[in-house]
């Protein structure tokens, strides 16, 4: 059969089937051990008894949703999808949470996408439609009902007759293909739109990253509903003809070992997940029996899908180097879905060139065909070399928007640089040579004395190295712009004043944040991403609503005694004297009487601030007028701040013994 003249990754299935049909495509590694398999004339072969009722059914009433675990069945229905023109929206089953949350996800994924067809394993189904009435639901269609309606040749081809019709009106290029919703585990989903010619190529910019060929053999525990390993693991390997063995994502988070023993077993070369994967593997395989493994055909190690962690990958690399892993086997990249997957990569080069002053990991530079600059997000103006800026990206991979436009304003999504319109991706990030280092989500960047930090940093100092805490956490502000963190605790009855005074200490060791609230939170409460990444902003939602869960503890404010009071009192007294250039101030003296005005209020509170090294504002100064108001108002914020007031004290003495 010729190939078309614009060719989608179904024609490259087609011509898989027909040249090497008998060569295995999709393994699937069940719990207990037993593997199922598809070769490419059996895959094209079923997903074509599905297409035509797909596309009947569907019509021109919308996408196809999908309900169904991991396994090889969803594979064939992302590509019956795919022969049927019509667009795939892959919805997470209740395996991977709550069940109720997971069933309210997808009821708002379900009216958003007006699907014309529920393409559903009938298990799975039950357990989200039990309540809904018929005349609410899209037709139900299943693999079992496609594989009793037809017949293939004898040698287990596809109907050559139904191939033929469908391809004749097959999806062009421009056609959608995807429709991946992100996180909207509460409020308006949004489903990112992706077309044939998106997936294409993104896929290509992955293979050439990865160097991938048809001697790469890979494996994969992500879940594949999304665009890590549904277009990582499911649809790259088709289109560079090796195999591919899936595993379920609840196996490997029970066993993680499992996916390096499959690495040593099978000849691994590729494979990788996000950063907790690596540490999760680091901590099981201290206390486990590591005999005969081996992982020295693993030659590349991708890591992304949330902030990378330097010291992790040392650790993981110092652990499993007896066992052939190699460091320069990492590859740092970043991405989103919005982007199809893939925008920077790399293989690391090491702590000493892969890691900046600020200990993030180089990304790499942006894949071919595309372009990446950082820009200022209030001027929509580029940023200087080295200063951090928003990551705007440009070219073939860039989704064109979200299904039904959705969720977020077009200004909010694209901005145009340069007469070129570019995804904003909301992430923040430096250039330095053309290497990108991610630094954080616009949205995730918490103000604390007028200084910038982001919530991952504040994050990482909580966990990194803390064996009383899961390397899980949100950092957010609170009601009152406080800072508040939430991590999951490793002790399901831990000291929980300890832990929290421990948590504020290595915060504000690591970054100068005072934490006004620790809560902690047993395992799998932080919400996170369908990608795996934490979700600050919705955190911050549920423990303003009192739904996050765990136990808040918060600093207690320290009191003042009053010999203190009149200390500080007499020290701002003084200094309102001399600032205002008149012999003496009373404690209850305004700075208006002393013909102080706002510049003046500026000096003092310079002076005040660099003589205590603590924070002294210019409005305190100007709302209290007096120097006992004055001295009310910083005990309370250096409480508020958890400042040890003892030391404030200490510091008041010694400069008035100096005077």
């Amino acid at each position: 059969m010729p190939s078309p003249a614009r060719p989608t990754l179904v024609h490259t299935l087609v011509t898989h089937a027909a040249t090497r049909g008998d060569q295995t495509a999709y393994e699937y590694l069940h719990d207990d051990g037993r593997v199922d398999s598809l070769t490419y004339r059996e895959l094209l072969a079923r997903a074509t008894k599905v297409a035509p009722r797909l596309r009947a059914d569907s019509g021109n009433k919308g996408p196809a949703l999908l309900l169904y675990p991991p396994g090889l069945d969803f594979v064939v229905a992302v590509w019956a999808c795919f022969l049927a023109g019509v667009p795939a929206v892959p919805a997470y089953p209740p395996i991977f949470g709550s069940t109720d949350r997971i069933a309210a996800r997808f009821t708002r994924m379900l009216e958003d996408s007006r699907a014309g067809t529920l393409l559903a394993d009938p298990d799975v189904l039950g357990l989200f439609t039990a309540g809904m009435s018929p005349e609410s639901m899209p037709r139900v269609l299943t693999l079992d009902d496609a594989d009793n309606d037809g017949d293939a040749t004898a040698d287990g081809s596809p109907d050559a007759d139904v191939l033929a019709g469908l391809l004749r009106t097959a999806a062009a290029p421009e056609d959608p293909a995807l429709i991946q919703y992100t996180s909207g585990s509460t409020g308006q989903p949004k489903g990112v739109v992706l077309e044939h010619r998106n997936l294409l190529a993104n896929i290509r910019a992955i293979t050439d990253v990865f160097k991938l060929d048809e001697t790469a053999r890979v494996v994969s525990w992500l879940p594949p509903y999304h665009d890590m390993g549904l277009i990582g693991f499911i649809l790259t390997p088709v289109h560079g003809a090796f195999p591919v063995r899936l595993m379920s994502p609840v196996h490997f988070l029970k066993n993680p070992l499992a996916w390096l023993r499959q690495i040593s077993e099978l000849g691994i070369t590729h494979t990788g997940g996000p950063n907790f994967a690596y540490d999760l593997c680091d901590r099981r395989a201290a206390s486990a029996d590591l005999t005969g493994l081996d992982l020295s055909t693993w030659r590349l190690a991708f890591n992304g899908a949330e902030p990378i962690r330097p010291a992790t990958l040392r650790r993981f690399a110092d652990r499993f180097a007896p066992h052939g892993f190699r460091p320069e086997a990492f590859l740092p990249c970043y991405g989103l879905a919005e982007a199809t997957l893939i925008v920077t990569g790399h293989h690391w080069t090491g702590p000493d060139d892969g890691v900046d002053e600020d200990g993030r990991v180089d990304c790499g530079p942006v894949i071919d065909g595309h372009t990446l600059v950082l820009v200022d997000p209030d001027t929509g103006t580029p940023v200087p070399e080295g200063a951090e800026g928003e990551i705007w990206i440009s070219g073939p991979s860039i989704s064109d928007g979200y299904w039904n436009s959705t969720g977020t304003t077009a200004g909010e999504l694209f901005g145009v640089l340069d007469g070129t319109r570019r995804l904003r991706t909301g992430d923040l990030g430096r250039l330095r040579d053309g290497h990108l280092t991610v630094t954080g989500r616009r949205k995730d960047v918490l103000i604390q004395n007028g200084v910038n930090h982001h919530a991952h940093d504040l994050c990482t100092a909580a966990t990194e190295d803390n064996p009383a805490v899961r390397p899980t956490a949100a950092a957010f502000a609170g009601s009152d712009d406080e800072v508040v963190i939430a991590v999951e605790v490793a002790d399901r009855n831990p000291d929980t004043a300890a832990l929290a005074a421990d948590i504020r200490t290595r915060v504000l060791t690591a970054t100068g944040v005072r934490v006004h609230t620790v809560v902690l939170c047993p395992p799998r409460t932080i919400p996170r991403t369908t990608s795996g990444k934490v979700q600050h902003s919705l955190a911050r939602t549920r423990h303003l609503e009192g739904s996050l869960g765990g136990t808040a503890v918060t600093a207690t404010p320290v009191t003042a005694t009053a010999e203190d009071t009149e200390l500080l009192t007499l020290f701002l007294s003084s200094l309102f004297a001399a600032v205002c250039q008149v012999p003496s101030c009373g404690p209850d003296e305004t700075l208006a009487a002393m013909g102080g005005d706002s510049l003046r209020a500026a000096e003092i509170a310079a002076v005040a601030e660099d003589a205590l090294t603590l924070e002294v504002r210019v409005e305190d100064v100007l709302r209290a007028q007096t120097p006992r108001e004055l001295t009310t108002r910083l005990a309370r914020r250096w409480a508020d701040h958890d400042m040890p007031y003892a030391d404030a004290m200490e510091r008041v003495r010694t400069l008035m013994s100096r005077e």
